[in-house]
Order: structure tokens, then C-alpha cells, then sequence
């Protein structure tokens, strides 16, 4: 994404539009951890019921500054992460991907906003000169559904969201959400944002934790598994 793009007008009304579906997108999560990943470089879910919740980006902020190839989050740790516009100016896509994939635990969530290159703001970018819609690599809704297949997720729900090009959104918002919603309710493709929530479906291991017991006469604490393993005998 073209550096400053976010201050423009366009971005300024796409921004509340991609609160608002975000938030009608999102499941009631039970757990403790959501992340957000934005190249906005501020907050785009405003409510959650997950207790827990940190905004990261590459850029300097309030909160982290992260990696996206290389998140230093362990892995199965994080319940839900977002990550908002962060392909299209990231040169591997696809590592990002996996390293959000990573962290996020068995059964929680993906959700994946992003521009479609199949749409008036994917054309846009031909005419670079004289275009309102950011410049960078847009992956497209089918890729994307490809790659979190073989990561082990599943989609569960799609949404579209600004039919209308940039510079409708522009310079008539009003006229480009009515026609967004009239669009978007009778389900035509081609719109300008995609999002998805994926379900991570791949099973975690669960370290076993060993209890702790005194052998006879030494008392020392030895680790012993209490199932599995070899019985030490008392002495």
C-alpha cells in the first residue's frame, strides 16, 4: 500500500465502513487473547468479548511494532488475530499468512480484511497516475481461500463491502453506502473489500504437565508422569 494513502479522503470513508462490518463479521469469542494486525497503524475492532486485546503493526505506535514475517508471538497462543490490509504492501504474502496462521490457536480465528484485484479499485491501480485507490499487491479472495486450506483452516463466512470506486466514495459517500448496501444484499461479486473468517481446524498438542511427588526416605521431588511413563520405585 502506497505510504500516506490511509490520510486520504477515500481511506478516511472507507475506514468506518470496515469498523462497522468488522463488527457485525466477528463471532462471540470465548477466550483471552485478540490481535490486530493493521497497516492503518491504529485499532479496527472496537469491541470484543475476548478480555484481552493488542494492536500491533510495522510502524510505530502505542502498542507493538511488529514483523509480519516474523511475529514474536509463541505458537497456539493468540485466540482471534485480524489482520487488516497488511498483504498488499508486504512483498511475501504468503509468509504472513503462515506466521498469523501460527500463532492463532486450535479452533480459534482468522479474519482477513483486504482489496480484491477483481474490482473497480484492483483496476485503479493501472492507472496509477490519476487513480484514488492504493497502490500495492492485492491477493485475491481465491488465493487466499486456497492458502488457508492448505494451513489447516476453514472459511466460514465471506463478506463484500464497497462496490463503488474510490472515487465515488470520495466525493459522493453517501450515494456509494446506499449503493453498497443494495449491491451487497443481492450478493454480486466484484466488490472492492473482502473479508473472511477462517477457523483454525488443525489439533494443538497439549504439553503434559507432570505431578510432582516425594520418593520414599531421599524425600526429594522427582518429575513423574502419572499415566504414561515408568514407575521409580521406592527405595
Amino acid at each position: 500500500m502506497n505510504k500516506g494513502w490511509q490520510d486520504t479522503k477515500a481511506a478516511k470513508h472507507l475506514w468506518p465502513l470496515e469498523v462497522e462490518a468488522l463488527s457485525a463479521l466477528m463471532p462471540d469469542l470465548h477466550g483471552h487473547y485478540l490481535l490486530q494486525l493493521s497497516a492503518f497503524n491504529q485499532s479496527i475492532v472496537k469491541t470484543t468479548t475476548l478480555r484481552h486485546h493488542f494492536f500491533a503493526s510495522h510502524q510505530k505506535n502505542n502498542q507493538l511494532q511488529v514483523d509480519y514475517e516474523a511475529l514474536p508471538f509463541r505458537e497456539n497462543s493468540v485466540d482471534c488475530v485480524v489482520s487488516h490490509h497488511i498483504f498488499e504492501h508486504q512483498g511475501a504474502a504468503h509468509q504472513c499468512l503462515r506466521e498469523a496462521a501460527r500463532i492463532v490457536v486450535p479452533n480459534g480465528y482468522l479474519v482477513i480484511v483486504g482489496f480484491n484485484p477483481y474490482s473497480t479499485w484492483g483496476l485503479g491501480r493501472v492507472f496509477s497516475k490519476y487513480s484514488l485507490a492504493p497502490k500495492g499487491r492485492f491477493v485475491s479472495q481465491s488465493r487466499l481461500v486456497d492458502w488457508l486450506t492448505l494451513l489447516g483452516f476453514r472459511v466460514e463466512q465471506v463478506q463484500q463491502l464497497q462496490y463503488a470506486p474510490p472515487v465515488m466514495l470520495k466525493y459522493f459517500p453517501r450515494l456509494s453506502r446506499q449503493l453498497d448496501r443494495l449491491l451487497g444484499y443481492i450478493g454480486l461479486p466484484g466488490a472492492g473489500v473482502y473479508m473472511l473468517l477462517a477457523r483454525k481446524l488443525v489439533a494443538g498438542r497439549t504439553p503434559i504437565r507432570p505431578q510432582w511427588r516425594a520418593l520414599g526416605g531421599r524425600r526429594i521431588p522427582v518429575a513423574t508422569t502419572s499415566a504414561r511413563g515408568l514407575s521409580v520405585p521406592s527405595r
